[in-house]
């Protein structure tokens, strides 16, 4: 008879330890795989938006449309492409969602929907029911103001300018982010989806963004205010760290913006001031700094 020894307490030990560190390695795995599936997700969204302003652009002989679809300018003469129509309002069609501007268009009093494009994959705060049209993209306000076109706004070079950043959508500070001109709904107070919007733009919403401030020769740009000084990496919301006024990434490795080439890209999170700022001002003229 062959007899067979059993496993010692040591032995079994040893067994339960190498499993333990297996699943672990499994977990850490499986964990970076979905931030990856997450990451390209959002970066998919950031596509087919510039990609629809280029062509809402291009249909409109190159003119952009606008933060608040020219509402500031009632009463006036106007150049812009899609009057009363806020610039992801004006997007809806080139990202297959005609049919929603369509319907919230012939029924004014039936609500706004959400749409899945405008919603980072990664951003903790969508709630998962019940949504309101929150918009985890904003728009660069410097560039989506007065009169712009693809020809004449972006004089420091199109590969150099954001068009949209990424932020917080929905309780950042009691705020949540639209992208339509609505003001005020359940007991939240309303921003549109934008950043960047100074207080020199005439605008429905401007509540005081923190905006580039140009000066010097060769030009320079700085925040107007220092405190955040760029964009907030993975703040917790919806506490007092989380700040409405500066664009915000839930991506520890960086924030992903899309520029007006159409390209999508990751900005450091130890990205200088001077390098930043000047990628928000479309035709300040600053240098580009070696971080960019």
């Amino acid at each position: 008879m062959i007899r067979r020894r059993a496993l010692t307490l040591l032995e079994l030990l040893v067994v339960i330890a190498i499993i333990g560190l297996l699943l672990a390695l499994t977990a850490t795995a499986v964990v970076k795989v979905r931030e990856v599936a997450v990451r390209t997700s959002s970066m998919n969204n950031l596509r087919q938006i510039v990609l629809a302003t280029h062509n809402c652009a291009d249909n409109d002989g190159g003119r952009l449309p606008t933060v608040d679809g020219d509402l500031s300018n009632v009463g006036g003469n106007t150049m812009s492409p899609k009057r009363r129509e806020p610039v992801f309002f004006a997007l809806l069609p080139y990202i297959e969602q005609g049919n929603v501007l369509e319907y919230m268009t012939s029924h004014p009093g039936d609500g706004v929907r959400p749409v899945k494009t405008y919603l980072s994959p990664a951003d903790p705060t969508i709630p998962s029911s019940n949504l309101p049209p929150l918009c985890s993209y904003p728009a660069n306000a410097q560039v989506f103001q007065g009169y712009p076109a693809m020809s004449r706004t972006f004089q420091d070079g199109t590969s150099h300018t954001i068009l949209y950043a990424e932020h917080y959508a929905y309780n950042c500070q009691g705020f949540y982010f639209l992208y339509t001109l609505d003001t005020f709904t359940g007991g939240f107070q309303v921003r549109r989806s934008t950043f960047a919007d100074g207080g020199s733009i005439l605008n429905l919403q401007n509540y005081g963004d923190t905006y580039p401030i140009t000066r010097g020769s060769p030009p320079v740009s700085g925040p107007s205010d220092p405190d955040p000084a760029t964009f907030q990496v993975a703040p917790t919301p919806p506490s007092k760290v989380c700040c409405p006024l500066v664009a915000q990434t839930p991506h520890r490795s960086g924030m992903l913006v899309a520029l007006a080439d159409g390209s999508v890209r990751t900005l450091a999170p130890g990205m200088s001031t001077a390098t930043y700022w000047a990628a928000v001002t479309p035709a300040g003229g600053e240098l580009m700094g070696n971080d960019w």
